[in-house]
């Protein structure tokens, strides 16, 4: 048996310089700026805890000539709110940089700027879980000692709940209703317990920082949980401490919405 999920998060990130420096101001003069904007971009950026897959998110924005970020927009989504969220707060924890180049006289720059990052998870799970998935609806008995073995790979891990919701419908394709249930208790047991861990580790992170990204990601982190009434109360919080609270509020507007919707 493993000892649960081990996952290394290997970060990428790169830049794209839209606007490129003329003939006259060669690009070489921005060489030293923009590796130094890099290292600050890359220590101002935290992605979100309990990631559980690749993430990749592109950001076009602006910089004064003063060093300020401006006019910052997710141009490629990761699909997850929260991802893109960390994006732009990486952004505004590093604006403003340093003053551009004595040399140049140019007045801004636009560069496109990519945020990635690669879960790798240790151990055999995934071969395991990938081999389950390709023999589902094929040859359920082999899926079947596939998947047992991711899960006894993983020992009982709560991050992976997801995998005793796919032994129930390898059981269940196998007639086997009585385990299929039982499973997906489990799964819901086990996901019930990954919510609240990543609940209560938002919450840590924004009594501490007290930023409005913070909270905006305790908000999603309820909200995946299914308690709207929480996430609502966080996402107000993260709209009283900010005046560029627009996305918030419609975030807002879409927890109002599902929360009546769920009555």
């Amino acid at each position: 048996m493993g000892a649960g999920i081990k996952k290394i998060v290997l970060i990428f990130m790169s830049f794209l310089l839209i606007n490129s420096v003329s003939a006259i101001e060669p690009q070489e003069n921005f060489s030293g700026y923009m590796t130094d904007l890099q290292e600050k971009i890359q220590k101002s950026w935290f992605p979100p805890e309990c990631l559980e897959r690749d993430g990749h998110a592109l950001v076009k924005f602006s910089v004064a000539r003063t060093g300020h970020i401006y006019s910052a927009q997710i141009v490629e989504s990761s699909g997850d709110p929260v991802y893109d969220e960390s994006a732009l707060e990486a952004l505004r924890k590093a604006s403003p940089l340093a003053h551009f180049p004595a040399s140049t006289s140019r007045g801004s720059l636009t560069i496109k700027y990519s945020f990635d990052t690669s879960v790798v998870n240790t151990g055999d799970m995934q071969r395991y879980l990938a081999n389950a998935d390709r023999f589902y609806n094929v040859n359920n008995r082999t899926a079947l000692d596939y998947i047992n073995k991711a899960i006894d790979e993983v020992d009982g891990d709560i991050n992976a709940y997801f995998l005793y919701g796919k032994r129930s419908k390898i059981k269940e394709a196998l007639g086997d209703t009585v385990g299929a249930a039982a499973d997906l208790d489990q799964s819901i047991k086990l996901k019930a317990k990954y919510d609240q861990k990543r609940i209560m580790a938002s919450k840590l992170i924004a009594e501490m920082e007290q930023s409005p990204y913070s909270y905006f990601n305790l908000a999603h982190s309820y909200e995946v949980a299914g308690d709207y009434e929480h996430a609502i109360e966080a996402i107000e919080k993260a709209i009283a401490l900010t005046e560029l609270n627009n996305q918030y509020k419609r975030y807002k507007d879409e927890l109002v919405t599902k929360k009546t919707s769920s009555l």
